[in-house]
């Protein structure tokens, strides 16, 4: 079955590469470049405890996504589910929970699988959900953090050049530089900005997606079968995926919040209609 997680690197390392770009790139504008407005002290202490909880909250789920394990590797399975819905994985040899799945990429069946994550080289699931949501949830927040403090800046630059050219500046950034028509602080201000911007839609847009699936009970499996055989309501749902402490894990990637099951078996709509008659 080759080594696990080897598929996943090349591309952990190109996420990383791009993210180094980005923060080196924005360093150049805030020390050489534009930089940010004039702030006040108060102001200037505000901004600075903000994006040290952003950067903390984001690399901390960012670690704890890439080290939980979400894969059914040193789960007894072995007997268990027989004749329960179960099904048999003939790459892994053994049989697999519902709503498990098996990730070509990562070689390996997931539990609770919701999907293969592209930028970090990891598969979404039953161990590891509430960190993939956090950090989209801050990953949004560090961008769109980014993108006001050097608005002004961006807003000064547009405005001092014709429509055209800013047009130009905004799409083909890469362009405009190696044509020599912006200096390397106009560019990495463009791109930066760019990328902020771009980033923040995507991951806000993930969110809002993976945030309608945990209120419903759903994996994006499910989802895109119209499956919804796990719904038992939003606030169960909530506790289900994220734990009892679901409110507050939010702002802090270290606060334990177990899960209340194993990822092998789950509770269906139809077993709390049944508790509840």
């Amino acid at each position: 079955m080759g080594q696990p997680g080897t598929p996943t690197q090349l591309p952990l390392v190109l996420t990383t590469l791009w993210a180094a770009a980005v923060v080196l790139e924005l360093v150049y504008v805030l020390v050489l470049g534009p930089g940010p407005p004039p702030l006040g002290p108060l102001a200037q202490a505000l901004q600075l405890a903000l994006a040290v909880f952003q950067l903390l909250n984001l690399l901390g789920n960012v670690g704890l996504f890439l080290r939980s394990d979400p894969s059914i590797r040193g789960v007894m399975l072995a007997g268990r589910g027989l004749g329960q819905g179960w099904a048999y994985c003939y790459q892994c040899q053994s049989q697999v929970p519902p709503r498990s799945g098996h990730c070509s990429v990562c070689r390996v069946c997931i539990l609770r699988r919701d999907h293969h994550c592209r930028l970090l080289g990891r598969c979404v699931g039953f161990h590891n959900y509430r960190h993939f949501l956090c950090l989209l949830l801050h990953a949004t927040g560090v961008l769109l953090h980014v993108s006001v403090l050097l608005g002004p800046a961006l807003s000064a630059l547009l405005q001092a050049h014709a429509p055209l050219h800013t047009a130009a500046l905004l799409l083909l950034p890469w362009l405009m530089l190696l044509t020599g028509r912006v200096s390397l602080a106009q560019f990495a201000l463009a791109f930066v900005m760019d990328t902020c911007v771009a980033g923040a839609l995507l991951c806000g847009a993930g969110l809002l997606f993976h945030g309608t699936l945990l209120l419903r009970g759903q994996t994006t499996w499910e989802w895109a079968r119209g499956q919804h055989s796990y719904d038992q309501g939003a606030r169960h749902n909530l506790q289900a995926a994220l734990g009892p402490r679901w409110a507050l894990i939010w702002l802090w990637p270290f606060l334990t919040s177990p899960l209340p099951g194993d990822g092998i078996t789950f509770q269906t709509t139809a077993d709390v209609g049944l508790m509840a008659s």
